[in-house]
């Protein structure tokens, strides 16, 4: 077994960053209805079969397999005609399975990091009412964690996130969806089997999806995005695993009936610089309002 692959085994890796909601769909920010609730069901699988280290493969036998759902609960206050106010709670849980070389991190289940949300949307006053928002959201360290664990759901830690949005509607039916966000983290102070402490610097993350709409109750999106930063240190040992992935997104959203909505989501990784790559994901959503 490679002695670069070998080195990952001693220390827990939390994948619950994979998972969170953080990362948008197209159409995300355009408000929920005003004075509605949403809830929304997630189930995310992804596959990945090769690992990196500086951007290097340096395995192609290293097999995940992540089986994910996430809860989450929207409420929609009207502070004007304009103005959307969105406080909302993510719960994300399941089941991590490894295999080949990677079967030594053995499996994983259980709940990840509690995320509670305060997302603001504008509309803004142009031709087809452009949207404008910004999120703040905080995840708890409320997830299954176990130091002597290679692999967590949780990440024993407390993380900020601040994110921001621009839709432009060019017509009644083509929009872009641009999104930014930016994570810092409080230090893990029960990293690995000594219970190292951990510290990791910024991760920044880009979005970008061009939808149009197919019918009126059908939206086909597709778009991308890049992951950056994320460095970090176990025990003021910097270990070089800056972040540098890209990914792409093909989406379909269709509304069943008014209150309910399903969407469809398949993507893959592009090139990744640290961890593992994925090479297949499905992720379903099924929004009901109240």
């Amino acid at each position: 077994m490679k002695k670069s692959i070998a080195a990952v085994f001693c220390l827990p890796l939390a994948f619950v960053d994979a998972v969170c909601a953080m990362e948008t769909a197209p159409g995300d920010y355009e408000p929920v209805p005003a004075g509605k609730t949403a809830l929304l069901m997630y189930y995310q699988q992804a596959w990945s079969a090769s690992f990196y280290r500086s951007g290097h493969r340096v395995s192609d036998d290293f097999r995940l397999r992540s089986d994910m759902g996430l809860l989450r609960l929207v409420q929609s206050v009207p502070l004007s005609d304009r103005l959307y106010w969105e406080p909302q709670a993510i719960l994300p849980f399941g089941h991590l399975r490894t295999g080949g070389e990677a079967r030594v991190l053995g499996n994983e289940s259980g709940t990840g990091d509690l995320n509670l949300g305060s997302v603001v949307k504008l509309r803004l006053p142009t031709r087809h009412g452009d949207m404008l928002g910004l999120g703040v959201f905080v995840q708890a360290p409320t997830g299954s964690y176990d130091r002597d664990d290679a692999l967590n759901l949780g990440e024993n830690r407390w993380r900020l996130v601040l994110q921001g949005a621009y839709v432009h509607h060019f017509d009644e039916r083509w929009s872009l969806d641009t999104v930014a966000d930016a994570s810092w983290y409080t230090r893990n102070h029960d990293y690995g089997p000594t219970g190292a402490n951990q510290k990791q610097k910024a991760r920044y993350e880009y979005q970008a999806f061009l939808r149009y709409q197919l019918a009126p109750a059908t939206t086909l999106g597709f778009g991308g995005g890049y992951v950056t930063g994320a460095r970090t240190s176990v025990a003021g040992d910097d270990q070089g695993d800056e972040l540098r992935t890209s990914y792409a997104r093909l989406t379909l959203t269709h509304f069943l009936v008014p209150d309910v909505q399903v969407q469809v989501q398949l993507g893959r990784d592009m090139a990744v610089e640290q961890g593992f790559k994925e090479r297949e994901r499905l992720n379903l959503r099924l929004v009901k309002l109240f």
